[in-house]
């Protein structure tokens, strides 16, 4: 997950990003952070595109709006929140589908809230990628895809609708993937936390096919599954 924070005062910056990093540690969800401080040239000049944005409204050159609708265009599902003490940009704001508003100082009780919620969103979001099936390209939604195999250097991919092979190294595949609900249970396989429909510490079942988790990551993937059952 790509995160952006963007705010010309730096103090605040740091902070905002020591919790949102916290929350996404203690939720077992790996980020890149990006933060800028004003003006935010190099988040323009660059071509990332980001999964969630923070930023501030009111700065210097560039506005929070203007660095927002660049962060649409790259990617038309980047959830925004708005940190402002000024209201007299909400109406405009609000054109842009902004997810939260948090006012300055930070609530941070609001900012976990915040996080929950859009945490929820992606869950249920969904995000096409292209397969290959009989030499053709096949448009597949990310939330029909159960898991992902590796085996030599050939990724199979199982969804609802059937089973289809991906181009690309492995590595490539998943990080297309949003790790809100994929996880790296075993370093051969790729799991949708969605279709899991037998949980163990060591093992769990994708309908009749067993996926044993690597031992190295038992802890954490025990932490994240349960995170991930009471978020639902």
């Amino acid at each position: 997950m790509r995160i952006a924070i963007c705010d010309d005062d730096e103090k605040c910056l740091n902070n905002l990003k020591v919790h949102i990093e916290s929350y996404m540690k203690s939720h077992g969800i790996n980020a890149e952070f990006y933060a800028f401080t004003t003006p935010p040239h190099e988040i323009l000049e660059s071509n990332t595109a980001f999964d969630l944005a923070f930023l501030d409204i009111q700065m210097p050159e560039i506005d929070g709006i203007t660095l927002a609708k660049e962060l649409k265009k790259r990617n038309n599902k980047v959830i925004l929140f708005f940190i402002t003490a000024f209201d007299e940009y909400r109406d405009e704001a609000m054109d842009l589908q902004i997810f939260r508003f948090f006012d300055k100082p930070l609530d941070i009780n609001r900012l976990y809230s915040g996080l929950d919620r859009a945490m929820e969103f992606i869950d249920k979001s969904y995000i096409d990628i292209y397969l290959e099936s009989n030499n053709k390209q096949i448009r597949v939604p990310v939330d029909d895809i159960k898991y992902i195999k590796r085996e030599n250097r050939k990724n199979t991919v199982f969804t609802v609708d059937g089973i289809f092979n991906a181009n690309g190294s492995f590595d490539e595949l998943i990080r297309k993937l949003p790790n809100t609900f994929f996880y790296l249970v075993h370093k051969s396989f790729y799991v949708n936390i969605h279709y899991i429909t037998e949980y163990g510490y060591k093992e769990i079942y994708i309908d009749d096919t067993r996926i044993a988790v690597a031992t190295r990551k038992q802890a954490d993937f025990h932490k994240y599954w349960f995170n991930y059952v009471k978020r639902r």
